[in-house]
């Protein structure tokens, strides 16, 4: 895999139903994997700046143990109130074994998104 896609994790390491905390880029993102998909969004929650790592999974959106907004793993939109912003996605891939990450810019990228 090519810049600007960065090796973040062993592809063992994630296990459908599960997320992993990683660095990037001197960010922490969620990885996450939903059946066969695979996911990445920025480990902040839009309503308080809040790690979503703290949180769990619920299909495919992962909650905020804050407050309980959950947001969509594909699109970074909220779906609870009172997150009213969508988080950052980021585009990723499993090759040779490992986690590719490219923190670069934001998949769904809008104002105030990476």
């Amino acid at each position: 895999m090519q810049a600007p896609y960065l090796a973040v994790a062993n592809a063992e390491d994630l296990k459908p139903g599960e997320f992993l905390k990683v660095a990037a880029d001197g960010r922490a993102f969620v990885i996450a994997q939903v059946g066969e998909d695979v996911y990445a969004v920025e480990d902040l929650c839009s309503h308080e700046d809040y790690p979503l790592s703290y949180g769990c999974l619920d299909g495919e959106r992962i909650k905020c143990s804050l407050h309980g907004s959950r947001f969509s793993l594909k699109t970074g939109a909220p779906e609870d109130e009172p997150a009213d912003q969508p988080i950052a996605t980021f585009a990723v891939a499993i090759e040779d074994e490992q986690i590719w990450l490219d923190p670069s810019r934001a998949t769904n990228a809008q104002p105030g998104n990476a």
